[in-house]
């Protein structure tokens, strides 16, 4: 069941804004505005296509076939966790010991 009245209905404070600007003589104005600014932006911009990213980061894997994770890490990988700390601009050190695989 449909519902119909001929009461017009209220634009509300959203309508009136749009309708002031559907019948401004400025927003044709606005719009070539907010292109020339779009494409200013775009062509002022520096960019590159690829850029120069410097992420310092090393990965050292050492292998002690025989031992358990825990001699891993007591007799290679705490040691070398301290020497790695030794060296300057380093700011973390992350570490994991396992036993290798026959």
């Amino acid at each position: 069941m449909s519902r119909h009245t001929d009461a017009p209905l209220s634009e509300g404070l959203a309508g009136k804004f749009a309708r002031s600007f559907i019948n401004s003589k400025l927003t044709p104005l606005l719009i070539i505005a907010s292109i020339l600014l779009g494409a200013l932006a775009v062509f002022l911009l520096p960019r590159e296509e690829e850029p120069q990213i410097k992420v310092p980061m090393v990965d050292v894997m050492v292998g002690v076939p025989g031992f358990s994770a825990k001699e891993v890490e007591e007799r290679v990988t705490a040691p070398m966790e301290k020497l790695i700390w030794e060296v300057p601009g380093v700011e973390y050190v992350y570490s994991i010991s396992w036993p290798l695989a026959a």
